[in-house]
């Protein structure tokens, strides 16, 4: 198996997670993942629970769909711009997930913010988390609206449309997006019973230090907090 079949096959695993967990509903929400050049990404208008290998399209760098066969062949998901501006701006990036976490959503429409590192597991595992102002989805106008904050977050709220995290993988952008619909659901439900105060400097700095060591990457963001 090649290592592009070794990546559709993992995009699918993917997709049906998601699905299971609730971070997506029928057709909603896209996967992608880099290859030399080009990247993978789901197709449009597609159940992601019913997503296999053989249905993910392959683009090229400028997301033009590659193949013998294009004219009968699925057509790639139609927030195909975002992606493409990640892999664009993110060198260090090889795979993003755009879903719809239910609290993760209504975090962005209660104007709940998540750049506050309220617990150690943000810090460490995502950073600071911007919400993206909303722009119409499957336009330009949403890799614009992203442009901002695409160089040194990992994951985004998308004002009105759930989420896009980044990750070295599928599996590590998946990790990324479970961690961060949990915090989500910490957020919103402190929320609605008072307040809460951040990490403060000196523990993040504990944390940066013990997350260092054992080899983590941290978030660009984050490290201009405790600097």
């Amino acid at each position: 198996m090649s290592w592009l079949d070794d990546q559709k096959v993992a995009i699918s695993y993917i997709c049906r997670r998601l699905y299971e967990r609730g971070y997506l509903v029928a057709t909603s929400g896209n996967v992608s993942a880099r290859s030399e050049g080009h990247f993978l990404i789901t197709p449009r208008a597609t159940r992601k629970d019913k997503m296999v290998p053989e249905l993910i399209v392959e683009c090229d760098a400028d997301g033009r769909p590659v193949g013998e066969d294009l004219a009968s062949s699925p057509k790639p998901s139609t927030e195909i711009e975002m992606h493409r501006e990640v892999y664009r701006q993110r060198k260090d990036v090889n795979a993003a997930i755009h879903a719809h976490p239910p609290y993760c959503t209504a975090c962005s429409l209660a104007s709940i913010s998540l750049t506050e590192m309220l617990l150690p597991e943000l810090a460490i595992y995502i950073g600071p988390v911007p919400t993206v102002p909303y722009a119409t989805p499957g336009t330009n106008e949403l890799p614009q609206a992203l442009k901002p904050y695409l160089s040194d977050h990992n994951a985004f709220l998308l004002m009105r449309h759930g989420v896009l995290v980044l990750g070295r993988d599928v599996e590590d952008a998946f990790n990324r997006l479970e961690q961060l619909e949990y915090i989500a659901q910490v957020a919103y439900l402190v929320g609605s019973m008072g307040s809460v105060n951040p990490l403060t400097k000196a523990e993040l700095l504990k944390l940066t230090s013990s997350a260092r060591r054992i080899g983590l990457e941290l978030s660009k963001r984050l490290l201009t907090l405790i600097e």
